[in-house]
């Protein structure tokens, strides 16, 4: 530690760390923001500061440290919360070009320390962990990060069961926007992520920052705007309702992307940031499997002759993944019993799953199993040996779809849990877990429980490397990247609404690239909303993600088949494309249309879906102004896949015969001329260079 400055570059963005504040203050934050490109002489940013003498102002300025809370002078929310209050100061600062560790220490006792890692990443992504070493925290933030000046409006995400990932957008003033999950999971109404920015900015223009919290559990974000003009951001675990944090504590990590070029700049920077440094790293090795999963087919009736014909009918539309879900284990029947009890039903399955699996892998397909390792129902082997093993609420216990929470924080319960699935994986070929958690986790302790979960999936993992996982609970309640960090898949929402999905899934891939974010062509009429919509719609919203079907095959004749095997055949062509390339929201002229795209890194292809949602302009079609396209090429554009005779016959003759030519200025600034005639249809354009 010999310099007064730490500098961190990557991607567009740059930190600025003043180690050695004047009048030996804490370690503080001097910028954050755009690359600042080699910086000679940073004590000039360091002193560029105002000395605000103004009304009711300390005489000296105090600006927040790197935990603000954890010296005097600071009147914002704190970052920390020591049950005795300790005075810090710097015990030691290490770094290279691209990460910095800060090590605080109480005066009076060098082994109570507090250690805050700053990482930033090739893509312009800043990761920030906090960690406590023998002091008694109450709380610790993972991050606390002073913004740019002027972002001073937030887009945040709500929503309910099945309809996940809601955008509201807001301006601050002079009150705080907090946002809590108390549920022991980030919980379908409080995604841990935020997007915050100048004002009015928008997709692909204003000064933005992305953040989010790794962590699978209860959680705390605020953004807060200071007296004195800056715009503080913190998150972290929360640790309320008697939860009790160990004494050696360590934050997860929090996740900030940087970017000038709007919600779409922040937005890829993240996905190339999951992509490289989150995700497994088997899931960029190998093409994402189309899934078809038998819930919405059967539900619990599980019977040998039906699975085989839709295994068969799976196989028959290119499906490559059959996933068996719940209702398979020991007096499954409906949601009331049985949890806990991972063994196969011998009424169901007289020969056990082999039979079937071997059915599956005849007709070229992986295997796939449904689980729940977490819950346990009352009415269950399990609960009845073991009532010691279930978490236990203050009072009368809190049921929640007939469920229980088990004990993740006890290591037997982890064993076991461990023993039951890890017999399942060694007994039978199953390539991939569809692990669900279908309720909330009431009761003091999340913190444990969470580490426990972490702590089972991790040995599975260990144990079973080539076994794929999927995060599900009840749709969207955990998409975290901690849990990302351990699966390959997130199931983003239960409702399979098409309309719906669009939107969930556009907002959704604001943080999560759309290989791991699983879509389905669901039933005509979804089983959730009602609503009747159209196999190609279905199917064009299921290309934009992880594709899967999850329908009742028996109910389409031949050309449905055919049909549905022509768009999964036309996901398989361009895979690499939407699961490799460039994600683009892209704003659309009016209320009826919205439109999403994905471009290869080098400009030269584009893959652009184009929905009509609304009718309050039934008569006028739209442009489409195609993204991140070469400026200086030719482009051939082309309609791939089926499409409704109604889309079809609206479309100018150059496009369907598949001659139109375009420059790449004019598709992305003049734009492509769209007339969808009806609501609730799509068009599919690709765009090549000629």
């Amino acid at each position: 530690m010999d310099g007064r400055f730490h500098y961190l570059r990557g991607g567009t963005a740059s930190l600025l760390i003043d180690l050695k504040p004047a009048d030996g203050l804490l370690p503080r934050v001097a910028h954050f923001g755009a690359d600042l490109g080699p910086l000679p002489h940073p004590d000039v940013i360091g002193e560029m500061a105002p000395h605000v003498m103004w009304g009711a102002r300390l005489d000296a300025p105090r600006p927040p440290c790197v935990l603000p809370g954890a010296e005097a002078g600071h009147f914002g929310a704190s970052a920390i919360g020591l049950r005795q209050p300790r005075l810090l100061r710097l015990m030691d600062a290490r770094g290279s070009a691209q990460e910095l560790v800060i090590r605080l220490a109480a005066d009076d006792d060098a082994q109570a320390q507090l250690v805050i890692e700053y990482r930033l990443s090739m893509h312009g992504v800043l990761s920030v962990r906090s960690s406590a070493q023998g002091l008694d925290v109450m709380r610790l933030a993972a991050m606390a990060l002073p913004l740019p000046a002027g972002m001073d409006e937030i887009v945040t995400f709500g929503g309910d069961w099945a309809r996940e990932f809601a955008l509201h957008r807001q301006v601050l003033g002079t009150a705080d926007v907090v946002l809590e999950s108390r549920r022991g999971r980030p919980g379908h109404d409080r995604f841990p992520g935020l997007f915050l920015g100048e004002r009015g900015f928008g997709n692909d223009h204003g000064e933005v920052v992305g953040v989010t919290l790794a962590w699978s559990g209860s959680h705390r974000m605020s953004v807060e705007t200071l007296r004195e003009g800056a715009v503080m951001v913190q998150a972290g675990e929360l640790a309320e309702d008697g939860d009790a944090l160990p004494a050696d504590y360590q934050s997860p990590w929090c996740h900030v992307a940087y970017s000038r070029a709007g919600i779409n700049g922040a937005m890829q920077a993240l996905h190339a940031f999951v992509r490289a440094e989150i995700l497994p790293a088997k899931v960029a090795a190998r093409p994402r499997p189309v899934h078809y999963n038998t819930w919405e087919a059967i539900y619990f009736k599980h019977d040998m002759a039906t699975l085989r014909d839709l295994a068969d009918r799976a196989g028959q539309v290119g499906a490559e993944r059959f996933v068996l879900d719940d209702g398979w284990f020991k007096g499954r029947n409906d949601d009331r019993a049985a949890l806990g009890d991972w063994t196969v039903d011998a009424l169901k399955y007289p020969d056990g799953l082999t039979p079937l699996i071997d059915h599956v892998h005849a007709r070229g397909l992986e295997f796939g199993l449904w689980v729940e390792p977490e819950m346990v129902n009352p009415d269950s082997d399990l609960a009845r040996a073991r009532p010691d093993w279930i978490r236990r609420d203050p009072g009368a216990q809190v049921m929640m779809r007939h469920q229980s929470v088990l004990d993740l924080a006890r290591a037997d319960v982890q064993a076991y849990l461990f023993a039951a699935l890890d017999r399942l994986l060694a007994d039978h070929a199953i390539a991939y877990l569809k692990w669900d958690m279908n309720r909330d986790v009431t009761g003091p302790g999340h913190h444990a429980q969470v580490r426990g979960v972490h702590a089972l999936i991790d040995r599975l993992r260990a144990a079973h490397p080539a076994v794929e996982i999927e995060t599900c609970a009840s749709g969207g309640g955990r998409c975290d990247y901690g849990m990302l960090a351990r699966a390959e898949r997130v199931w983003v929402s239960d409702s399979n609404d098409a309309l719906d999905r669009f939107d969930i899934q556009r907002n959704a891939n604001l943080f999560l690239p759309p290989e791991v974010a699983g879509v389905h062509v669901g039933p005509a009429t979804c089983h959730i909303t009602g609503r009747k919509l159209s196999l190609d719609l279905r199917a064009h919203v299921a290309l934009f993600g992880h594709m899967g079907l999850e329908l009742d095959l028996r109910t389409l004749d031949e050309a449905g088949l055919a049909r549905l095997s022509a768009h999964i055949a036309t996901y398989k062509t361009f895979r690499p494309l939407l699961h490799g390339g460039r994600w683009w929201r892209i704003d659309m002229p009016g209320a009826d249309h919205h439109a999403v795209a994905v471009t290869s890194a080098d400009g030269s292809e584009a893959l652009c879906l184009v929905v009509r949602t609304g009718s309050q302009a039934l008569g006028r079609g739209t442009w489409l102004r195609v993204p991140g396209l070469d400026q200086q090429m030719l482009y051939r554009v082309a309609v791939p896949g089926p499409h409704p005779t109604a889309v079809e016959q609206s479309m100018p003759p150059a496009l369907r015969s598949g001659n139109l030519k375009l420059g790449g200025k004019v598709a992305g600034q003049r734009g492509i001329p769209v007339y969808l005639a009806r609501p609730e249809t799509s068009l599919l354009l690709h765009l090549k260079v000629a």
